[in-house]
């Protein structure tokens, strides 16, 4: 359950992450210390969590992982200044465009996710 809790910090923080792309040169380090953060509070969460039935136990994880994505999702910073939960309240929801840059962050290259390209009529 230990490591239940920890990956789903990560999870949460890497979508975080890879979906709202814009986050300037602090989101790594934001990212990186919240991340250390709720895996430190899953830690201290799995004592309690341990001696629960295996539904109850269900049930702290999702808790775990709504408030987790809440707060990654409040608190990423973006270079316009607008919170991604604020973005996802008002319907902005992530385009291809902006998991594509996302990943490119993180160093992965997957070109699938660009738009096709319009080929040019030929100049004659």
């Amino acid at each position: 359950m230990i490591t239940g809790f920890i990956t789903l910090a990560a999870l949460v923080h890497a979508a975080a992450f890879v979906c709202f792309p814009e986050s300037g040169r602090m989101g790594p380090t934001f990212t990186f210390i919240s991340l250390l953060l709720w895996s430190a509070f899953g830690l201290l969460l799995y004592k309690p969590a341990s001696g629960l039935k295996t539904s109850d136990k269900a049930g702290v994880l999702a808790t775990y992982a709504v408030a987790c994505a809440i707060a990654a999702l409040s608190l990423l910073p973006q270079k316009d200044a607008v919170s991604p939960l604020s973005k996802l309240a008002d319907g902005y929801v992530p385009s291809k465009i902006d998991i594509y840059k996302g990943l490119l962050r993180l160093g992965i290259n997957y070109p699938a996710l660009l738009p096709p390209k319009k080929e040019e009529p030929p100049v004659i």
